[in-house]
């Protein structure tokens, strides 16, 4: 049987076989690849992508399937295979120049808060933040082009992105671009 490279990313769990704290390398290789995979198929369908990142009773690191959710929106299914599940992973669908989504909403973060989560986002730029699911704070990993990009993808339609946002500047950032 031969497996598509989405697909075969998720049928060998273990992947990267140490333990893993949150937000190690090994951690933000298997959401780099995870997203990566899944940005193609969020761009065709204008559709977020998203999972869950765990670990099994040994530590070794698991990525959940990605589920497709809505143009604005995703929820993740229940990671079977995780006994510690520490973050969440999302895309952002296509290009659209009416959403600021080159940033984590706050709707995102508080989210990724509200579960406990760390979270990882993908945007139609190709860029790759980090969430802080205590502190609300989000980091760039890495900038336009460093996963797959939409075709369509215009860079600075909604100004400039700086590479660290708490919660409160995020606020700030979706009133001033509604």
């Amino acid at each position: 049987m031969r497996l598509s490279p989405l697909a075969a990313l998720f049928v060998t769990p273990l992947l990267f076989a140490t333990p893993a704290p949150a937000q190690d390398k090994a951690e933000v290789d298997l959401a780099r690849a995870v997203l990566a995979a899944a940005q193609p198929a969020s761009f065709a369908s204008n559709r977020e992508y998203c999972g869950t990142i765990g670990a099994d009773a040994n530590g070794r690191l698991l990525a959940s399937q990605p589920r497709q959710g809505r143009r604005d929106s995703c929820r993740p299914s229940d990671h079977p295979d995780a006994v510690d599940v520490f973050a969440s992973y999302h895309t952002h669908g296509s290009f659209d120049p009416d959403a600021d989504s080159e940033v984590p909403s706050v709707s995102d973060v508080l989210g990724d808060m509200d579960e406990g989560l760390d979270g990882y986002v993908a945007t139609p730029g190709g860029r790759l933040w980090f969430i802080d699911g205590q502190t609300g704070v989000v980091r760039q990993l890495c900038g336009i082009g460093c996963l797959p990009s939409d075709p369509d993808f215009v860079p600075g339609v909604f100004g400039q992105i700086a590479t660290r946002y708490t919660l409160d500047q995020l606020d700030r950032r979706e009133r001033s671009n509604p």
